[in-house]
């Protein structure tokens, strides 16, 4: 037997060659198509569940929405108050935050909060005297948990209100609150 390769099995070796890489070619892309599957079946294992929004609809919106959003540093002595929205004389005041007091030991601030008449909340580590009166201490980058807020949603209107205490000068008797006031209002579904 003739060890060496004639001329004419060369096309054979060859086709031979051609139909091995092309094998191995379809192996890869099928356990590619595999592994992306398992993978997209994971992730959407993982994921939540579909979020249905049954109070408030996906809406096509034609017009722009309208968001009026306040912020203000303000700086009370012990007694001042400010009026963050604008009232009309005679009638009771909108928005206003009044500084009581200082409370050094605590590094806080004694506020109360006219907001119309509706009552606010606080987080955690702020203290509730009574309705609408706090003692709010000075916000160390944990927001939620050190200010005072109120949120309300209802259909097409959102209003979101939040203050924190930024600095506190004790023996001035002064307190800086950051104060964030939204409004937002959005086009009535077709």
């Amino acid at each position: 037997m003739d060890s060496t390769l004639s001329l004419a099995q060369l096309p054979l070796i060859v086709c031979l060659a051609v139909a091995v890489a092309a094998g191995l070619i379809a192996a890869m892309g099928y356990l590619h198509r595999q592994r992306s599957a398992a993978e997209l079946a994971l992730r959407t294992a993982a994921a939540p569940g579909k979020i249905i929004y049954s109070e408030a609809p996906t809406v096509r919106v034609t017009d722009s929405q309208r968001v009026d959003r306040r912020r203000k540093i303000v700086r009370l002595a012990a007694g001042e108050h400010v009026d963050i929205l604008e009232t009309l004389e005679g009638l009771d005041p909108r928005f206003r935050i009044t500084l009581k007091s200082v409370v050094r030991m605590a590094d806080s601030a004694h506020i109360a909060i006219a907001f119309g008449s509706t009552r606010v909340s606080c987080g955690p580590l702020v203290q509730e005297k009574s309705i609408n009166e706090f003692i709010v201490p000075r916000s160390l980058g944990d927001e939620p948990r050190c200010s005072v807020y109120h949120f309300f949603e209802k259909g097409s209107s959102l209003d979101f209100m939040r203050i924190k205490v930024r600095s506190l000068d004790a023996e001035a008797g002064t307190a800086e609150l950051d104060v964030m006031q939204v409004s937002a209002h959005w086009p009535k579904a077709e």
